[in-house]
């Protein structure tokens, strides 16, 4: 039979958490500092521990009462999974994480909060006395009383949301209205929410394109590909020889009739 034991993720610290001091099954948790590329305000290097395998139950005050021996804890993030930044949506319903095992970044007041919660060799339950976790049937009516919302705080949270959607569209249509300026060729630059219609129909246009159509059907048309356009195009070139033949002629006299002959 092979062994169910737990083995340590590379360069983590394991330590185990406690739901109170009774408990008899502690869960292992794995933390290290959060070093990325990529710097972030929410996520300041060299204040950030970068936790992982929390188990769902675990909520932002408990993590914080599991390392409050190391120091004061400015704010706590989870997500499902890791990520080098927060991304921040203004949305009307927010989203809630899914019951499952998490990541989290816990952010210290202090560099040397972090340090000493790196070199902890033991975890506080988190639970506390001003800080009760629910589980089971408690925690599941909970969260369905905290989930209707009074009717009250409903209408100022729709129009608080509803705010901050004119405003951004208002902005959005400013520099939508910049951008529809007609250039010298009397194109627009076409955006998200600018006119079907992409140029201005003036005469000007319209005779650029009708020239452009005309040239494209040139280029299109085969000339002097069948035999009726081959004979057709061999009697215009006759005829206009003979009408430059005629014209020729009328040229030369009149330049005889004009000529004066002084010998003298």
């Amino acid at each position: 039979m092979k062994s169910t034991k737990q083995t340590k993720p590379h360069n983590l610290k394991a330590l185990e958490i406690k739901l109170n001091e009774s408990s008899i099954n502690p869960h292992t948790i794995y933390f290290k500092e959060h070093t990325v590329r990529e710097q972030s305000n929410d996520k300041p290097p060299g204040r950030t521990l970068f936790l992982i395998n929390i188990p769902p139950y675990v909520d932002e005050k408990g993590i914080a009462n599991a390392f409050s021996e190391a120091g004061v804890v400015d704010n706590v993030i989870f997500a499902c999974k890791p990520s080098p930044s927060e991304v921040k949506t203004h949305k009307f319903i927010k989203e809630h994480l899914q019951p499952s095992f998490r990541v989290c970044y816990m952010v210290f007041k202090k560099v040397a909060q972090l340090h000493k919660a790196l070199t902890l060799t033991k975890l506080r339950p988190i639970t506390s006395n001003d800080h009760q976790i629910l589980v089971g049937m408690k925690k599941w009516a909970e969260e369905y009383n905290s989930s209707v919302v009074p009717s009250k705080a409903l209408k100022e949270s729709i129009e608080s949301f509803m705010r901050v959607h004119d405003k951004e569209m208002k902005e959005i249509e400013k520099i939508s209205k910049k951008l529809e300026k007609e250039d010298d060729d009397g194109w627009i630059t076409v955006t998200k929410k600018g006119k079907v219609q992409s140029f201005a129909r003036s005469e000007k246009v319209e005779n650029k394109i009708m020239a452009k159509e005309e040239n494209n059907k040139k280029r299109k048309e085969l000339k002097n590909f069948y035999t009726f356009q081959i004979r057709e195009s061999k009697m215009k070139h006759i005829v206009a020889l003979r009408q430059k033949f005629e014209e020729d002629k009328k040229k030369i006299a009149q330049i005889k009739q004009s000529r004066r002959f002084k010998p003298f």
